[in-house]
């Protein structure tokens, strides 16, 4: 795993880790389209997608209840997200990581 982009990311304030998180759930959609029209026969890349989005809306769910949520939840978090992440490739890594440099500034 990416251990640079995890610590980043559970470093972020909650509103930032929100960001981060509606972000990538927003490339997410993309993907899943791409997975419907370009791989119909391929169920499976379909649902890793799906899978993937649920998780990251479950953070935020859970975020937006309780912003101080522990050390052990957002380390899940970040390792979701980065493990979600890695089969894209590394220009996604690349984006991830500028999605998190740029939520830094979010308080």
């Amino acid at each position: 795993m990416h251990q640079d982009i995890a610590v980043a990311f559970v470093a972020l304030s909650s509103r930032a880790k929100i960001a981060v998180l509606a972000r990538t759930i927003h490339m997410e959609t993309i993907h899943v389209r791409g997975a419907h029209l370009d791989h119909p026969d391929d169920p499976m890349r379909l649902y890793q997608s799906s899978e993937f989005i649920h998780r990251l809306s479950g953070f935020i769910m859970r975020l937006t209840r309780d912003p101080d949520l522990g050390e052990r939840d957002m380390t899940h978090a970040a390792a979701s997200l980065v493990e979600g992440i890695e089969p894209r490739g590394q220009y996604y890594l690349d984006r991830l990581s500028e999605w998190i440099a740029e939520a830094e500034a979010i308080s």
